[in-house]
């Protein structure tokens, strides 16, 4: 079970290490503009960091209240029993979709840093 969850929160992170990467490729020449006209790597990075977590605290809440319903379809249609759900699960949940949201946003935060407005601007990337 256990090998099953690596390999799964290991999917996941690397899902969302493609699917920022892709965003942040597509709106490089806007933060390409915004180190240009005098933001820092810091502020880009936070403001990347922010939609991103925003994003996967709605995803995680999402999820759990769908995980949530279909546990109690499957509990009542199964075993004629409702399935309670612990506060502690929840939690555990929250925790690792953050931390595989963070640790798959790493290469796409490492592109911001790299990021050289002039050669976006002109073209050259």
């Amino acid at each position: 079970m256990a090998l099953i969850t690596l390999m799964s929160l290991i999917g996941a992170t690397l899902g969302i290490s493609n699917l920022v990467t892709s965003s942040v490729m597509e709106r490089s020449a806007e933060l390409a503009l915004m180190k240009a006209v005098g933001a820092k790597n810091g502020q880009i990075t936070l403001l990347v960091l922010t939609e991103i977590i925003l994003t996967a605290i709605v995803g995680a809440a999402a999820g759990y209240f769908m995980g949530y319903a279909f546990a109690q379809i499957i509990g009542q249609s199964v075993f004629s029993s409702s399935i309670e759900m612990s506060g502690m699960v929840a939690f555990l949940v929250t925790v690792l979709i953050i931390a595989v949201t963070l640790i798959g946003s790493i290469p796409a935060i490492r592109m911001i840093l790299r990021l050289r407005p002039s050669e976006v601007l002109h073209g050259g990337h």
